[in-house]
């Protein structure tokens, strides 16, 4: 089905009454706006409004901004949940429409935020001490045997005290150029670390010029250390008393900090009502405006044209709304309108990006063909059943969004696709089928391991189906939007000539020579449909007859590789069946053991078990979009969609009950 009519929106009001207009079209929730200011260099279309509307936002995004920082200070500081799926899931918070509109009123944010900013700055400021005492702590470590007063060695009459450190293998040269440069100077080794020498050097100031030379010559490193008055080990003792103290300070003030994590809740749903507060006045650069009158324009599901007049009209006769279809080159926002059931499936039509306006809705054609393809890929009663449970437990037990409400739900679909093609491969946690009950052993059921071929032909046409509904899907665009007879010629004789052939494959496999002839013959009138007809474009007779001779060549050779993708569904589904097969003889092969057999198996089958599942959900829901956006998309779908975004409310850690 094609996606949803829009249709173009434009309203005039009483400037005036510009702030009720926003307040009307946030609770209808049903217009997507248009940036008229980018019209103003058009008069025609711009209808000589004056200009867009002035907003001021300064202080609602300089209020977000604190919100932002409050929201994250609480969370660095708070105790996180332990468990794999506590790691995935966002804190949400209930509430009503009323209680989201007063929450504002309930957080003093002004002053809750100065107090933890400065908290806060404290604690950053204690960090930098701390970080910066255990920096001295780790250099005067190697200065330990120096038993003199640091602030001594700076109050020398006739030299200068300096620490330095050198390599061992220039030091002998140093030493030796010291002793002629600086005949009145002394040092010390007061220890040896690796290839590095640390040296206390008495130099008297006569020698400072040629020291420093001699320093830079042999790249000596001068170490200093300003403020530090006594022995390198007293220091270092005075630092730790100090870091102690720093560290006592640090988790005091974010004690204080954590005090604060009750008010969490309020301040997501505050953080929430100021994002959509900004959205109102945000929305408003999208209008223009005059003295008098304030223009809005946007686009309106046609289904809902009469709501937004009736609600608009309210306002007053003053008030005039009107609907337009789109004009000639005009691409209106896209928005997908699917029953229930199907939309869970939407969100692989967003990974992959929304269809062109003018394109048919893929999601009622990619919902099955998906969920089947990954069930195909699982193959196995037991693993079905285990998706199923387990998704079916996450969208009763936990506060899940709604888009991942949708794909759990996807998820659960293709469990229960899963214990369908179980049952006809006979997999049931890879259990050999002659160890089976009696009552789960199905004849006529497919033996994925023993006999692949009728597997692997089922794959194979269910591939050319998946492909030949593409194939129908484009010849209805081009027929929906161009003519009958192109879509006939471009497409259909496609689809006759697939007709043909897969006719022709079943009466050579019921042996009817009836349904052979009727095979032969829709085969021959398709592939001289592609011939003659297929390229009907070009303008001389022997353009199109060579250009459908290259489209037949096209399609034999393009199908025949995009179908040979198909029969990877039976590989997966085989290599799941494989694995789990291996870990069950594995575990058999321990349960002789005395005492440990037991342990042994269980450990086995829940671990091979659950390490199979995993790795094999990935390929099952990767080859299966694969084939979707490959294959199937490649022969009709066009994207480039502007998701249909309306004015309305917009929260992403609240959730309004009665809404």
């Amino acid at each position: 089905m094609p996606v949803a009519r829009m249709s173009k929106a434009t309203i005039l009001a009483p400037f005036e009454q510009r702030g009720e207009l926003v307040e009307r079209l946030y609770r209808l929730g049903a217009l997507h706006p248009v940036d008229l200011p980018s019209l103003m260099g058009k008069e025609e279309e711009a209808g000589g409004l004056a200009g867009p509307c002035e907003v001021e936002a300064r202080d609602l995004r300089l209020a977000l901004s604190r919100s932002d920082f409050l929201l994250e200070l609480l969370e660095r500081f708070e105790e996180k949940k332990g468990g794999l799926i506590s790691g995935f899931l966002q804190e949400r918070v209930h509430l009503t429409y009323a209680e989201f509109l007063q929450v504002e009123k309930e957080v003093d944010l002004e002053s809750l935020y100065r107090e933890l900013e400065e908290v806060d700055i404290q604690i950053r400021q204690a960090e930098s001490r701390a970080a910066e005492a255990r920096r001295t702590i780790d250099a005067l470590r190697r200065w330990e045997d120096l038993d003199h007063p640091l602030v001594e060695l700076q109050e020398l009459r006739w030299c200068e005290a300096r620490l330095a450190v050198a390599a061992t293998a220039s030091y002998p040269a140093w030493a030796e150029e010291m002793e002629a440069a600086c005949a009145y100077s002394t040092w010390e080794e007061l220890r040896r670390e690796g290839e590095r020498l640390f040296l206390l050097v008495l130099v008297h100031r006569e020698c400072l010029e040629a020291y420093q030379e001699l320093v830079q010559k042999h790249n000596l490193e001068e170490v200093q250390f300003p403020g530090l008055e006594g022995t390198p080990r007293e220091e270092t003792e005075r630092l730790r008393r100090l870091l102690e103290e720093e560290e006592a300070a640090r988790r005091a003030l974010e004690d204080k900090i954590r005090e604060k994590l009750p008010l969490k809740p309020k301040l997501l749903a505050l953080n929430d009502y100021l994002r959509n507060l900004l959205l109102k006045e945000e929305v408003q650069e999208n209008f223009l405006r005059t003295e008098r009158v304030v223009a809005v324009e946007g686009w309106v599901e046609e289904s809902r044209r009469e709501e937004v007049q009736e609600v608009l009209g309210e306002m007053g006769e003053a008030v005039e709304v009107s609907f337009n279809p789109p004009s000639e080159g005009e691409s209106p926002p896209t928005l997908l309108v699917n029953s229930k059931r199907i939309k869970p499936a939407e969100s692989l039509i967003n990974l992959f990006g929304l269809p062109n306006p003018a394109e048919t809705d893929p999601t009622p054609f990619v919902a099955p063909f998906f969920i089947l393809f990954f069930g195909m890929c699982i193959a196995d009663v037991g693993y079905g059943a285990v998706l199923f449970l387990a998704t079916w437990w996450a969208q009763r037990k936990l506060d899940l969004s709604e888009t991942a409400r949708r794909f759990f739900r996807l998820i659960m679909y293709c469990g229960i696709a899963a214990i369908v093609v179980g049952v006809f491969t006979r997999g049931w946690f890879g259990i050999e089928n002659d160890s089976l009950p009696s009552f789960l052993r199905f004849t006529g059921t497919l033996d994925v391991l023993m006999n692949p071929v009728p597997m692997m032909l089922i794959c194979a046409a269910l591939g050319l189906l998946h492909i030949s509904l593409g194939v129908g899907i484009e010849m209805y665009d081009n027929m929906r939007q161009n003519s009958v007879w192109a879509g006939f010629c471009e497409q259909g004789t496609t689809l006759v000539m697939w007709l043909g052939l897969a006719v022709l494959a079943l009466g050579a496999g019921v042996k009817v020579d009836a349904v052979k002839t009727a095979g032969l013959i829709l085969l021959a009138t398709g592939t001289a449909g592609v011939v003659f007809l297929s390229n009907i474009s070009s303008k001389s007779i022997l353009g199109k007859f060579f250009g459908g001779l290259y489209n037949l060549y096209g399609l034999f050779g393009g199908t025949i590789g995009d179908v040979a993708s198909y029969l990877r569904l039976y590989a997966l589904g085989m290599a799941t069946v494989a694995i789990g097969s291996v870990v069950n003889r594995m575990a058999g092969m321990v349960l002789g053991i005395p005492v440990l057999g037991v342990v042994g198996l269980v450990v086995i089958l829940a671990g091979g078990h659950l390490f199979n599942l995993l790795i094999n959900l990935l390929s099952a829901f990767v080859h299966p979009l694969r084939l979707q956006y490959v294959e199937f998309f490649g022969k009709f779908y066009e994207d480039g969609g502007e998701p249909f975004q309306p004015f309305a409310l917009r929260t992403s850690r609240v959730v309004i009950d009665d809404h």
